[in-house]
């Protein structure tokens, strides 16, 4: 029988998998529960040598013999060095080495425990691929042993091939159980590279073949005129969906308008929205955790699509990592099919949802109607960039034009540096540039704007709520959230923008907003500007959450604008204000 030990079954699983299946072990007694599984396991072949040093180099004289990888195996502390000169010599070798290296739990070391120094950084340099791995406790652990399991033993043969090693730590050894009578069916992550052999098109064109495949493009330049066929072709030889924000830069018939509201449509909707397969393609997204919340309880296929090959997990439903540029895989998979169209009943659900989506309140004022006055009268052909938080999503809830070039700080989704970013773009562009960020943001940021190479072709759109709204509605109201979570104050950020003499323009409601904007989207206008909006900062986050909750079924039509006042209105008398409640029903 196995061990009850998780993370054992687990291993050894993917050790099968990963045909590693000759096993070099030393003696010991850290390694017992995964010993004694191997020995019950008629599918690995095991040899026993005494000493670790002579251990690793049977190991790869094994390897060289049957042309696969080999693992070693040893008791925690100063054994697992002594395979240090094998490792070495598998490395230069490229040879397939696989180091397991059972420890103790990560808490006791420096604590006197018995056999224990740090494991994990003494073949660092000399390995293509370190895993730590920790005792299964929970989904969340197992998720986590079974994705770097996938990546390390993936490693021994990826890009020539090399030697790798498994930390794995295991507590009280001697009391664990062995009542287990099958290896659990670990997820595999499938590799698909040119390298030793070109992935078979075929059989992937049939794995997509009627199927309702959902794209999630993230963040990226616009397209090339081969990528843009590429995905042409593609989207014609499946049931595609693509569902990309604004940071995307994407201009397809394929493409979901509003994705992010989309995705709040209700859970009603979930199985005729949930794809079978989705691919991502590119940078992150906005909407992450929405598409998450979808595919929560289904059984979706993930398919990463990326030259860097990383095993990049975020929806825990990885299948497949295709080591190569979008643009080869869109067409690679669509040259592998008969030319007949699919019937896009997948797509074409979805646009029919979309139709229905409701528009914000164009009336409401806030900080989204305000995004959504601008971006109506933003100039053709401009670039926008965006600062992360609050405003970034706000964005996409209205259209832009696809002629606007959008950018963001994205990669980490911090607020530090938006402005410098836009700065330093705008010097070395053209177009005219446009930037969105909030208060916090500018005040984290404002140096930026003391740069001498401060450029005349920027306008800068600051939504002045007094601090970070999102952190403030999170967590309360009282003042000791203001002050320390949300940054409560009442700063203007005029007196520095006049004082380095750019020009600057405010509002505090529609009429002065109007007026500003006319100035502030001047094609024609040879100078800087900083546009100040003033809003309420609870207010501004009811808006945007009722939003969020009230697209359903029931709301969208007429009924929808007059139902959602209705519940600004409750919220805001039931937080205390009624100057903001009563502005609602005007």
């Amino acid at each position: 029988m196995y061990s009850d030990d998780l993370l054992v079954q687990e291993l050894l699983a993917l050790l099968k998998a990963y045909n590693v299946r000759h096993i070099v072990i030393a003696p010991g007694s850290r390694h017992y529960p995964i010993t004694k599984s191997l020995e019950h396991d008629r599918d690995f072949t095991l040899y026993s040598v005494v000493d670790e040093r002579s251990a690793g180099f049977f190991a790869l004289g094994l390897i060289q013999a049957i042309g696969a990888p080999v693992a070693t195996l040893c008791t925690s502390g100063t054994a697992s060095i002594n395979f240090g000169s094998a490792v070495v010599e598998a490395y230069y070798q490229k040879l397939p080495l696989c180091v397991l290296t059972p420890d103790r739990l990560p808490e006791l070391l420096g604590q006197m425990e018995d056999q224990m120094f740090p494991q994990t950084t003494m073949f660092q340099d000399f390995t293509k691929y370190v895993a730590l791995l920790k005792p299964v406790l929970g989904p969340l652990d197992k998720w986590f042993v079974n994705r770097v399991l996938n990546e390390a033993l993936d490693a021994l043969t990826t890009n020539g091939g090399g030697p790798v090693q498994i930390n794995i730590p295991i507590l009280n050894p001697a009391e664990k159980d062995f009542a287990t009578a099958e290896l659990p069916k670990s997820r595999v992550i499938r590799r698909h590279r040119h390298v030793p052999s070109p992935p078979d098109w075929a059989a992937i064109g049939q794995r997509l073949r009627g199927k309702r495949v959902q794209v999630l493009w993230g963040q990226s330049p616009p397209p090339t005129p081969a990528l843009q066929a590429a995905f042409d072709a593609f989207a014609q030889a499946f049931d595609v969906l693509t569902l990309a924000d604004h940071l995307s830069n994407l201009d397809h018939a394929s493409r979901v308008r509003l994705p992010l509201l989309y995705l709040h449509l209700p859970a009603a909707r979930a199985s005729e929205m949930r794809p079978d397969i989705v691919i991502t393609v590119f940078g992150n997204i906005v909407f992450q955790d929405n598409v998450n919340a979808l595919f929560r309880g289904s059984a979706v296929e993930h398919w990463r699509i990326g030259e860097d090959g990383d095993v990049s997990d975020p929806f825990r439903r990885l299948s497949d990592v295709f080591e190569m540029s979008p643009e080869e895989f869109f067409r690679e998979a669509a040259e592998a099919v008969s030319s007949a169209s699919p019937q896009q009943r997948y797509r074409q659900a979805a646009m029919t949802l979309v139709e229905r989506l409701p528009e914000f309140p164009p009336d409401l004022y806030g900080e989204t109607a305000a995004i959504g006055r601008f971006l109506a009268s933003l100039s053709l052909n401009c670039v926008l960039h965006i600062a992360n938080s609050a405003p970034m999503r706000m964005v996409q809830f209205f259209d832009i034009d696809r002629s606007v070039l959008v950018l963001a700080n994205r990669g980490i989704n911090g607020i530090d540096g938006s402005m410098s970013a836009a700065v330093g773009y705008a010097a070395a562009s053209e177009r005219l540039n446009f930037l969105v960020l909030g208060d916090l943001a500018f005040f984290y940021d404002m140096n930026s704007l003391w740069i001498r190479h401060r450029p005349e072709n920027l306008r800068i759109l600051v939504l002045n709520n007094d601090g970070g709204a999102i952190m403030h509605s999170s967590w309360g109201s009282s003042p000791q959230v203001g002050k320390h979570v949300s940054a409560a104050h009442h700063t203007s950020v005029r007196g520095w923008v006049e004082s380095l003499g750019i020009r600057y323009l405010s509002a505090t409601d529609f009429a002065e907003l109007d007026a500003a904007l006319v100035d502030f989207t001047d094609d024609n206008a040879a100078e800087a500007m900083v546009l100040e909006v003033f809003t309420e900062k609870t207010s501004d986050i009811v808006q945007m959450k009722a939003f969020y909750e009230q697209i359903s079924d029931d709301l969208l039509g007429a009924t929808f604008k007059k139902r959602f006042k209705m519940l600004m209105k409750q919220r805001l008398e039931q937080m205390g204000l009624l100057d903001a409640a009563k502005r609602i029903l005007r």
